[in-house]
């Protein structure tokens, strides 16, 4: 069964379920923003403060993605904290999909490969999911190496 707005609490362990909704009535859910079409992004606040993707197709979650090292199931409590603000459309900012857009297109290739390249440098963790993601031979690439 697919992943929805209207069934994901359905289909999610109950205690992961409940976290997420006191964390989105708690007001944790931080940033939400569409960076893309159906595509969003937010920051969600707590001991730490986690960054969740969550791609969209219609009411259907096509993919989402949460950097906290939640690894007891599929489906994190920041995960469900953001559905809970997406299916109540609360707080949702288009400005940065409009503004990035604008920046990129504004972008040469030189200026945009060395803005990269110096990024690249200084984040050990998007370094990481760059190997991770773009070499093959990486691909289990684990951040205990550094």
């Amino acid at each position: 069964m697919q992943l929805t707005l209207e069934n994901f609490e359905k289909n999610i362990g109950l205690k992961i379920v409940e976290r997420g909704f006191q964390y989105f009535k708690d007001g944790y859910v931080s940033r939400l923003e569409k960076v893309g079409e159906n595509e969003f992004s937010a920051l969600v606040l707590g001991n730490d403060d986690y960054n969740v993707f969550v791609k969209l197709g219609g009411k259907t979650i096509v993919e989402y993605e949460c950097d906290c090292p939640y690894d007891w199931g599929d489906t994190c409590k920041h995960a469900v904290a953001v559905f809970y603000s997406l299916k109540t459309c609360s707080n949702v900012s288009n400005e940065i999909q409009t503004e990035v857009e604008r920046i990129l297109n504004n972008l040469s290739e030189k200026e945009l490969r060395k803005y990269f390249a110096d990024l690249l440098k200084k984040d050990w963790q998007i370094r990481n999911r760059v190997l991770q993601d773009f070499d093959s031979d990486l691909a289990d690439y684990e951040e205990e190496r550094y």
